[in-house]
């Protein structure tokens, strides 16, 4: 899978993408969201042999996808996620390279997924979850149309 915006390519995860996450995922910036260690290189690589499996799902469900500039480097992933291919709510979930972070990216990444996800898959719910010290997740779940429900849960209501 391919999707195309103005600066970007959101594509299906290759193996060969794991040196990449592991390092964006190392950086003391990123870890400041999650509580824990820097991963290892086998949960790299264990992490983006699940988002491969899950590209090569029939009927397919999750579209977690990598976030590549035009040069072809990974700079993050956004997604949707559904339980089962027939569910009409699914989740959504964004991370980026700190070095890239304010930059926009994210956003445009988001939205351009997010408006084939709802055309293309007939969402009529999609929901994303952060941690409420996360203000920068917070602000781009706004931004992207997404209300607050309860602390560390926000929803977007599908036309």
């Amino acid at each position: 899978m391919r999707l195309r915006t103005e600066r970007l390519i959101l594509r299906d995860f290759q193996r060969e993408d794991t040196a990449t996450v592991l390092a964006y995922q190392s950086k003391p910036a990123y870890l400041e969201h999650y509580e824990r260690p820097p991963p290892t290189e086998e949960e790299a690589r264990a992490f983006v042999d699940m988002l491969c499996r899950w590209a090569e799902e029939q009927p397919r469900s999750k579209y977690q996808l990598a976030i590549t500039l035009d040069g072809g480097r990974v700079i993050g992933t956004c997604g949707v996620r559904k339980a089962a291919a027939e569910d009409t709510v699914a989740e959504y979930g964004c991370e980026l390279d700190p070095e890239y972070w304010r930059r926009g990216y994210a956003l445009e990444a988001s939205r351009h997924l997010l408006t084939w996800s709802i055309a293309t898959l007939g969402l009529r719910e999609v929901f994303a979850l952060t941690r409420p010290e996360n203000q920068s997740a917070i602000r781009l779940a706004e931004a992207l149309g997404f209300r607050r429900v309860e602390d560390g849960r926000y929803e977007l209501t599908c036309p």
